[in-house]
């Protein structure tokens, strides 16, 4: 479990978080990494303290024909490395609100054909 915060916390300052907290009934918001780690030592991970979850990720990895506002293109193409294709939810522009299972097979689905018809022309 620590490792699963100490994981979680890090990303989300080196990614610019302000503040951030674990999923911890003793946890509060942590304003830096330092901070954050040293509090996540401290923390009973004891049963019904603890909790760990995960979600349906999506969003992160825009579709779009401007390289500085995207990071593919329209086909999945990402914009900065040949024959480097993403297709899955992170293509959504953000959560759809709903199981994505079937929206990320439909998407994987008509990028990968298109992306066959490429390969066989």
């Amino acid at each position: 479990m620590r490792r699963a915060y100490n994981v979680m916390l890090e990303m989300q300052f080196a990614t610019g978080a302000r503040s951030a907290r674990p999923a911890h009934k003793q946890a509060k918001h942590y304003t830096s990494w330092k901070e954050a780690k040293a509090a996540v030592a401290e923390l009973n991970v004891a049963a019904h303290k603890a909790t760990l979850g995960s979600a349906h990720v999506m969003g992160g990895c825009p579709m779009g024909d401007d390289p500085k506002e995207s990071v593919t293109n329209s086909d999945g193409k990402f914009h900065y490395l040949d024959n480097l294709y993403i297709m899955d939810g992170s293509l959504f522009p953000t959560s759809i609100g709903a199981n994505p299972q079937h929206s990320i097979y439909g998407l994987a689905y008509k990028l990968s054909a298109t992306l066959l018809t490429q390969f066989q022309a």
